[in-house]
């Protein structure tokens, strides 16, 4: 996606090969699932257990992905509110208020802060006051 192109209608980000490698695992959980009913073997237990294990390790993957992702935006946000000198409002933010923030330019931070503190709004609410849309190209 193009930096010019991103706005609120579009910004929204769905990791298909996280979904995909997700769904191949509950089918092969499930197939695995009825031959170990019908076979009762220690391969087939084997093999679903394996598929759990994969399955398991896929969730975790894309929770600890979204975590780190989290902490690099707060970082990110915290930088961007002391270069603005609006350090002191970062504790003030809720985290999905500074998620949202990142959207929009320097210009129209501060004001956006203020509203987003006094107005408790929401990160949707925030999006859409955006104006000078700022594209984040790197989400995982």
């Amino acid at each position: 996606m193009s930096s010019s192109t991103q706005n609120y209608a579009n910004h929204a980000h769905r990791p298909t090969q996280t979904l995909v490698a997700a769904l191949l695992t509950l089918i092969a959980l499930g197939i695995l699932a009825l031959n170990l009913y019908r076979e009762r073997s220690l391969v087939a237990l084997g093999l679903l257990c394996l598929a759990g294990a994969v399955f398991v390790l896929v969730s975790i993957s894309r929770a600890y992905i979204v975590k780190l992702q989290d902490r690099i935006i707060r970082t990110e946000m915290h930088l961007r509110l002391e270069r603005l000198g609006r350090g002191a409002d970062f504790g003030r933010l809720e985290h999905r208020q500074l998620v949202a923030l990142r959207f929009a330019s320097d210009a129209e931070m501060p004001a956006l802060i203020d509203r987003a503190i006094a107005e408790k709004l929401s990160a949707k609410d925030i999006k859409q006051a955006v104006r000078n849309w700022q594209a984040d190209d790197y989400r995982t």
